[in-house]
C-alpha cells in the first residue's frame, strides 16, 4: 500500500469509527453461515428441496449462493478491519503476519476437518482418514482470503479494479485458449475443462475424494474466487467513504445491479458455472451480495430491526467457530444409535421426504447454535454460576 494510500485508509477509517462493528455485515454473514449449514446437512440429499440443491453443472440454485456470498463479505470485513488496524497504527508487516496465521489456521482446519470420517452405523466415535485432501471450503477461503489481503495492503481500490479485472481475464485465457491435453481449448463439459486438468496434474490424490466429478474447491478456479473476495473489497470501499445508510444502500444497490448486467452479458459466452466458477459466475454472485447487503443495512441500520435477527448476529461474529462444529457430525443422519435414527424414525415418521429432510436440517441448525451461543456465553455463564454461589 502507497503513503498516500494508507493516509486515506486511516482517513477514511477514523471518519468511521474505527473499532464499530457493523450489525448488518454480521447479521448478512450469520444468514449465510445458517444457510451453509442447511445445504450441507440434510436429512437425505436425494429428498432435499431442489433450491437446497448445488446445480449439478451449469445454472445455480440458491445453494450455489451461498460460498460466494461468504467470500464477498469476507471481502467487506477484510476492508473495514484492516482500515481500522491501520488508523490505529499498526504497521503492515503486522498486519500480514496476522494474515498468514489466520490462513494458516483457516488452512489447518480444513486439512483436519476432511481427515475426519464418520462412521456410518457407529456412534459415538470419530476415525481418521488416511486420505490427505488438500482442497476444501476452508483451504479455499484461506488461499482467497491470503491474496486478497496482500491485494489490499499494497493497493487502493483502482488497484483492487485492476487485480479483479485482470485475474478474471487471465482465468477466461484460460478457459478458452489453453489446450487441454485430450479436450482442447475452450472446452466446459464436467469431464473435460481447464481446472479440472489443473486440479488433477498439481494435486493429484489430495482432492475431493469423488470419482469423476469436477472438485469444486480446487485449484484451478481460484483466480475468480479471488475476484469474489475483491468484490467485497470494493464494496468496502463504498462503505468507508459513504456514512449514512442510505448512501450506503443506493452505491450498494448501483454496485450490484451493474454486475448484475454485466454477468447476464457475459452470460451469452461463458454460463454460470460454480464448479468452474466461472467469470460471469463470479459477477453475478458479487452483483446479488451487494443488492442482499444493501437490504440488510436498510432493515438493520434504517428500520433499527437488527434486534430481531440476533441468533443471526451471533452466528455471523462465531462463523468460523459454527461452521467447524457443523462439519464435526455432517454425516449424523447416517447413524443409528440403539438401532434407532433421527431422521429416519423422527423426521422421516413427521413428515414427507422434503420437508422431513429440511426438518432435520433446521434441528441440526438450532443444535450448532445452541453449541455456538454457550461458548460465546461461557465468560457470562461464570460470572453468572460465581453469583449464585456466594
Amino acid at each position: 500500500m502507497r503513503r498516500s494510500d494508507l493516509e486515506g485508509v486511516i482517513k477514511h477509517a477514523a471518519a468511521a469509527r474505527p473499532g464499530e462493528r457493523l450489525s448488518s455485515l454480521d447479521i448478512f454473514r450469520g444468514l449465510t453461515v445458517a444457510s451453509m449449514i442447511l445445504v450441507n446437512t440434510p436429512g437425505a440429499l436425494e429428498d432435499a428441496y431442489a433450491p437446497l440443491r448445488h446445480s449439478v453443472w451449469n445454472g445455480w440454485t440458491f445453494a450455489d449462493t451461498i460460498f460466494p456470498f461468504f467470500l464477498w463479505i469476507m471481502g467487506v470485513a477484510l476492508t473495514l478491519s484492516t482500515a481500522a488496524l491501520a488508523a490505529r497504527g499498526a504497521r503492515r508487516a503486522s498486519l500480514l503476519k496476522h494474515a498468514v496465521r489466520r490462513t494458516l489456521l483457516l488452512f489447518g482446519c480444513g486439512v483436519f476437518l476432511a481427515a475426519l470420517s464418520f462412521p456410518s452405523r457407529h456412534f459415538p466415535y470419530f476415525a481418521i482418514s488416511d486420505h490427505l485432501q488438500l482442497t476444501g471450503v476452508l483451504q479455499k477461503i484461506a488461499v482467497c482470503y491470503l491474496v486478497s489481503f496482500v491485494v489490499v495492503l499494497w493497493t487502493g481500490w483502482r488497484g483492487v479494479l485492476i487485480w479483479i479485472l485482470s485475474l478474471n481475464l487471465i482465468y477466461l485465457g484460460f478457459l478458452f485458449v489453453y489446450p487441454v491435453p485430450g479436450c482442447g481449448a475452450g472446452a466446459l463439459t464436467m469431464e473435460c475443462n481447464f481446472p479440472r486438468y489443473v486440479d488433477r496434474s498439481w494435486l493429484g490424490g489430495h482432492m475431493w475424494g469423488v470419482p469423476n466429478v469436477q472438485d469444486p474447491d480446487g485449484l484451478g478456479a481460484i483466480l475468480p474466487a479471488i475476484s469474489t473476495v475483491l468484490y467485497g473489497v470494493l464494496a468496502g470501499h463504498l462503505l468507508r467513504i459513504a456514512s449514512m445508510p442510505r448512501q450506503r444502500i443506493w452505491r450498494l444497490v448501483s454496485m450490484g445491479l451493474l454486475l448484475t448486467i454485466a454477468a447476464k452479458l457475459l452470460s451469452a459466452w461463458v454460463p454460470f458455472n460454480k464448479p468452474l466458477w466461472t467469470s460471469s459466475y463470479a459477477f453475478l454472485m458479487a452483483g446479488l451480495a451487494s443488492t442482499c447487503f444493501a437490504a440488510w443495512i436498510w432493515l438493520v441500520d434504517v428500520l433499527r430491526l437488527g434486534s430481531w435477527f440476533k441468533p443471526l448476529e451471533i452466528l455471523g461474529r462465531n462463523a468460523l467457530a459454527a461452521y467447524v462444529i457443523s462439519m464435526l457430525a455432517v454425516n449424523l443422519p447416517k447413524v443409528h444409535l440403539f438401532g434407532h435414527s433421527f431422521y429416519a424414525d423422527v423426521c422421516g415418521q413427521l413428515a414427507n421426504p422434503p420437508n422431513a429432510s429440511l426438518l432435520y436440517s433446521i434441528t441440526y441448525l438450532i443444535g450448532v447454535f445452541c453449541i455456538v451461543w454457550l461458548i460465546q456465553n461461557r465468560r457470562y455463564l461464570r460470572l453468572y454460576g460465581r453469583g449464585l454461589s456466594r
